[in-house]
């Protein structure tokens, strides 16, 4: 199994630089697999994992109990995979990586607060710089060896990409799109009419402020009862569908610079101000030529290198414990 949202470089840079832990001679005695001799600790992938949680957590996604062990199980998989790849690469010509080494065992230094902090990590975990800077080279050594040896004829052509945006074009096209701005005075569901009046001639006094020509985003920024006045109650810009029906129909039907009578939702009362109208229109191949490049290569880069691995893994002897 191969995770593809994890990818070599990824789970490299996890076990290596984050980590610090692959061939530290103080660190557990477990093993999770071997592979042509050389083991893989299992403090390594706990930190793999762990790492990789971590970070998808920041993105606002939550590993479940239950995908926990299929992701450990494939975090391994990529680590044996490098490990292979690593084994490779000593027999490459890479030339002299120890300044790009000590380069990065520095920004390594700098994301801590403190020279200290740097080194009670290090200690803690019972690492040597040594040991940290040998697997800094190991993960260069695969980074180079990929880009030199095993990369090096992959070529996306002018005409490769034109094909490949003409059998796109249909998922390019950006419907039309307003960006606008909004004051919102909310409405609670058991206000009653009284309350609801109340809330009216709020908006009422608003709008008439705006439309006498007062800032509309300071006027957000002070009234605005949503979560977008921090911002001068600026929304972005969105299409149809996007928005509740009366505030879309609103929106879509302003000019440039119009602000809206009062409109109604569930939410409460807003007033609405368009800021930019953009028509529907189709991705040029001028704007989108770089991304379909790089959408190439990798693509073609990962055919090659999971070719690559699965020759390594024929040839080699693996073992996971």
């Amino acid at each position: 199994m191969r995770l593809k949202n994890i990818g070599i470089y990824a789970c490299v840079v996890v076990a290596l630089l984050m980590g610090y832990i692959v061939s530290s001679s103080g660190a557990s005695s477990k093993y999770a697999a071997k592979v042509n001799g050389e083991k893989i600790k299992t403090e390594t992938l706990d930190v793999s994992v762990s790492n990789f949680i971590e970070s998808q957590k920041m993105t606002g996604v939550e590993i479940k109990e239950e995908d926990k062990e299929a992701l450990r199980k494939g975090i391994l998989e990529e680590l044996i995979s490098a490990e292979l790849l690593y084994q490779e690469s000593k027999s490459a010509e890479l030339g002299d990586l120890n300044e790009e080494a000590k380069e990065q065992f520095e920004n390594i230094k700098k994301g801590f607060a403190s020279e200290k902090e740097f080194k009670d990590l290090l200690k803690e975990r019972k690492i040597s710089e040594k040991d940290l800077m040998k697997d800094i080279k190991k993960g260069l050594s695969i980074k180079s060896f990929l880009e030199k040896d095993v990369y090096r004829d992959i070529v996306v052509s002018e005409a490769d990409k034109r094909n490949e945006y003409e059998s796109k074009k249909d998922k390019l096209a950006i419907p039309e799109q307003v960006g606008a701005s909004h004051i919102l005075i909310r409405v609670a569901p058991d206000a009653g009419e009284e309350g609801k009046e109340s809330a009216k001639a709020q908006i009422d006094g608003i709008r008439q402020r705006a439309l006498a020509g007062e800032d509309f985003a300071e006027l957000a920024k002070e009234n605005s009862q949503d979560g977008s006045a921090p911002n001068g109650g600026d929304l972005g810009y969105f299409g149809r569908g996007a928005m509740v029906k009366p505030f879309e129909d609103a929106a879509f039907s302003l000019e440039v610079g119009q602000i809206s009578e009062v409109v109604e939702t569930q939410f409460g009362y807003h007033i609405i101000k368009v800021t930019d109208k953009q028509s529907a229109k189709t991705l040029t191949y001028e704007e989108v030529e770089s991304d379909i490049g790089m959408f190439l290569l990798n693509q073609r880069r990962g055919e090659v290198l999971n070719k690559l691995i699965d020759k390594l893994r024929s040839n080699a002897k693996i073992k996971v414990y």
